[in-house]
């Protein structure tokens, strides 16, 4: 969904509807109303950033819509007043019922119990080691873990083939966690982490290498919004198309710096400010169509 800076998924199956990740503002909320979703059956967000989370305050706390089942990972590092109010509203709403099952904790632990329908929902990590952990907090290699590599990177498959990896912001730790875990991250289409900036300490240009390379996606999407200049990257942007090119990119806000690149390329496979991408794969082959 295009919930301008910030990452939101909804996925409507067969027998209940699944949301990752809720945006910072309306759009999920005003999403649902719309569509005439009246429940949610699984919550789950990836790690405590406001542009992920936020917009999960605004369907708790409406009486048009109810979340059966809300997963994510405990962040004491997070010191935010919208990480604090949202706890407290999960603890109290699951207290008194109106959350069936309220988990703070996500790893490949819960994969088979997230599954509404035909979609398997598959999470790829934070493994137990790193859940366990917990942000503010150093593995055995004295590398520090944050926010970000506990992101939950959750992949949606159809009849087992990979469609759909959302990463989150993912970091260069939390990568590398994660292909020791898995031979195999492979996705039709791939949201890329931290909406194209930067992720971790390392070098941008190879995370982005290594992150292509691993989940070989056909489309990449950059879910921006407040940041025009600065995201997606340059040195993403180039990298993708230095050593990936039939790769198709979408950004679902404007960037300048990514509509001065597909200018300067004359590129009609690249697009801009496409808005929510929508997916249907109930057919052979996957498809996907913009709405701006």
């Amino acid at each position: 969904m295009d919930v301008k800076h910030g990452n939101c998924a909804v996925l409507i199956d067969t027998l209940g509807v699944t949301v990752i990740d809720a945006g910072r503002g309306p759009e999920l909320l005003d999403f649902l109303v719309r569509n005439n979703i009246s429940k949610v059956d699984i919550l789950i967000l990836s790690h405590a950033d406001e542009d992920h989370i936020a917009g999960a305050m605004g369907v708790l706390n409406t009486k048009e819509i109810s979340i059966d089942n809300v997963y994510l990972n405990t962040d004491s590092s997070k010191g935010s007043d919208i990480w604090d109010d949202l706890a407290y509203t999960l603890h109290s709403y699951h207290k008194l019922g109106e959350i069936k099952d309220f988990s703070n904790y996500i790893s490949p632990n819960l994969n088979g119990k997230l599954d509404r329908g035909e979609v398997t929902v598959q999470v790829l990590g934070p493994n137990t080691y790193i859940a366990t952990k917990g942000p503010g907090s150093t593995d055995r290699m004295a590398r520090n873990i944050t926010s970000n590599t506990m992101s939950a990177a959750i992949r949606l498959l159809y009849k087992d083939k990979p469609i759909v990896i959302l990463p989150g912001d993912i970091d260069d730790l939390g990568l590398s966690y994660l292909l020791k875990d898995w031979d195999d991250i492979h996705a039709w289409l791939a949201v890329f982490p931290h909406h194209g900036g930067n992720s971790g300490q390392g070098d941008i240009k190879e995370f982005t290498s290594c992150f292509c390379s691993k989940v070989r996606p056909e489309i990449i999407v950059f879910s921006i919004g407040l940041n025009t200049k600065n995201f997606p990257n340059k040195h993403v942007v180039d990298t993708i198309a230095e050593n990936f090119g039939g790769v198709t990119m979408l950004a679902t806000g404007h960037s300048e710096t990514f509509e001065a690149y597909i200018r300067e390329k004359a590129s009609t496979i690249h697009r801009n400010s496409v808005g929510t991408i929508v997916v249907q794969v109930d057919g052979k082959q996957p498809v996907y169509a913009c709405e701006r």
